[in-house]
């Protein structure tokens, strides 16, 4: 099928018109569209190298970026929606696990991320479809006609804004680890620089990635099928201070303990070790389990050459750390 024949697809893919929806979306689900930009930007990152799109916590996290871009802040997307009726589209098949060919045949509806990675192991797009989503060019204009064909003026200028940062995020975050892994020079200066927005969430994805969703301080790590983890990414030194986005200067922390360290009331030795304030348990406070994390050694990222850089530990110490 031409690349023409799948852009006429892309314009007229099935949705629910409903009140509920916003004008944003010309009072329609966005979702189909949504989660076909979220699989582009996948594809143009090279995150996905085979015709397998797999329910992971970065497709998840990219589909809510752009969610996040149409829907009102309190809405609750629900990417499982759209992975599963995009099957109807004629172009997107749904490949089951193994001993699960039955559930899948039968068409009993999986709406649910749970249910989802219960019995799908992925989608696979239509081979010609794979091939032109592929290419830069042909992936553009089946991006363009998505954008055009399903959002209002405003929304898809702050759709191809969040492309845009996505493709930096990608790249500033790989710059940023293969900087320390592969040992190259510094992240090179780009003829534009990077926005800030690119930058925090490349930060935040060089991050998180390195720890594998886990907090380095208490262990927790909690993630959602659908891309939502309990970890963010924090500055030991932060930025308006040390305009230091190196992953060393970094920890993936949840939020009790990002809060807790950026407070003072946690530390880390040169050592590694958790240190926690004698303020932790004064005030009438009841920190609950965190004061158990005294002397514990952090968990850091599974390659040493991540792991915090010391010299940023001991200004925190210095400078932030409650001693008394």
């Amino acid at each position: 099928m031409s690349l023409e024949n799948y852009a006429k697809k892309f314009s007229q893919l099935r949705s629910d018109h409903n009140a509920k929806w916003p004008d944003a979306s010309l009072g329609r689900s966005p979702y189909k569209p949504l989660l076909l930009l979220a699989v582009m930007d996948l594809l143009a990152q090279g995150d996905v190298t085979t015709n397998l799109i797999q329910l992971t916590p970065e497709l998840g996290d990219i589909f809510h970026l752009y969610c996040n871009q149409v829907m009102p802040t309190d809405w609750r997307c629900n990417i499982a929606m759209p992975f599963f009726h995009m099957s109807r589209e004629g172009f997107w098949s749904l490949k089951p696990m193994p001993g699960k060919e039955a559930v899948i045949a039968s068409g009993r509806r999986l709406q649910s991320e749970s249910l989802l990675l219960e019995n799908v192991a992925g989608a696979a797009l239509d081979d010609e479809l794979y091939s032109l989503m592929c290419v830069e060019k042909s992936r553009n204009m089946l991006r363009a006609v998505i954008i055009e064909t399903y959002f209002d003026e405003s929304t898809r200028k702050r759709l191809l804004v969040q492309t845009t940062i996505n493709a930096e995020a990608f790249n500033y975050s790989q710059q940023l680890l293969d900087g320390i892994l592969k040992k190259e020079s510094k992240v090179k200066e780009r003829a534009e620089p990077y926005s800030p927005t690119g930058r925090d969430q490349g930060f935040r994805r060089a991050v998180v990635l390195a720890y594998n969703h886990r907090c380095a301080l208490c262990g927790i790590r909690m993630l959602t099928p659908d891309g939502h983890t309990a970890v963010a990414a924090a500055h030991i030194i932060p930025w308006s201070v040390s305009h230091n986005d190196d992953p060393r200067n970094g920890m993936a922390l949840c939020h009790l303990c990002h809060w807790t360290f950026d407070k003072g009331l946690l530390g880390v030795s040169d050592t590694y070790r958790v240190l926690t304030s004698p303020r932790l348990s004064t005030d009438k406070n009841v920190p609950g389990h965190l004061v158990t994390l005294s002397s514990r050694e952090i968990l850091g990222p599974f390659e040493k050459e991540l792991w915090p850089d010391v010299g940023s530990l001991k200004w925190h110490l210095k400078e932030v750390f409650r001693k008394g």
